[in-house]
């Protein structure tokens, strides 16, 4: 049992430049929803990692699932009790430009709690803000500035919880 979150907008700029952003992992503090730092441990390629410190302090590392030169890239991972499928995907606009789509695909025991305190709304409002950014920023506008959003009361319930049992790594 799961369920997936999206956002989907466009942009002037073609795909080879909104799929840069996605292959450039210092960039995504500019427009991803809680990225505070983010780094490759090698190649952007499908099995690669990348270490992403989020907005509440958890260190992620993120595994590359796919990796579509100019189209694609999707990230998992794994927080207590979930699996979370990040994507990301970039295709042509029929008038010109691109069409953005950002993704959660969430499963996993606590899929239940999520939804009970309502990490889709939540998420859906970030995924908008992120696919904005992102177009904006292929577009070629510098003054997108920080995609990191505040740490929502539902988010810091779920995170705090997550940190008092001692899971991953944290960064103050």
């Amino acid at each position: 049992m799961g369920w997936t979150i999206e956002a989907i907008g466009d942009s002037s700029a073609p795909p080879s430049a909104v799929f840069a952003l996605y292959a450039d992992p210092s960039t995504w503090t500019q427009w991803g929803h809680n990225a505070t730092r983010a780094r490759a441990t090698g190649p952007m390629a499908v099995g690669g990692i990348v270490e992403v410190r989020a907005n509440y302090g958890k260190v992620y590392s993120c595994v590359i699932r796919r990796f579509e030169p100019d189209r694609a890239l999707d990230l998992e991972v794994r927080p207590p009790g979930m699996r979370i499928l990040n994507v990301y995907e970039v295709a042509p606009a029929a008038g010109g430009g691109s069409r953005i789509r950002h993704a959660f695909e969430i499963s996993g025991p606590m899929v239940v709690v999520g939804r009970l305190i309502g990490l889709k709304r939540v998420y859906r409002r970030k995924l908008e803000a992120e696919v904005a950014a992102v177009a904006r920023m292929a577009a070629g506008d510098t003054t997108a500035g920080s995609g990191a959003t505040e740490v929502t009361p539902v988010e810091r319930a779920l995170h705090g919880a997550e940190r008092r049992a001692g899971t991953g790594t944290w960064e103050d």
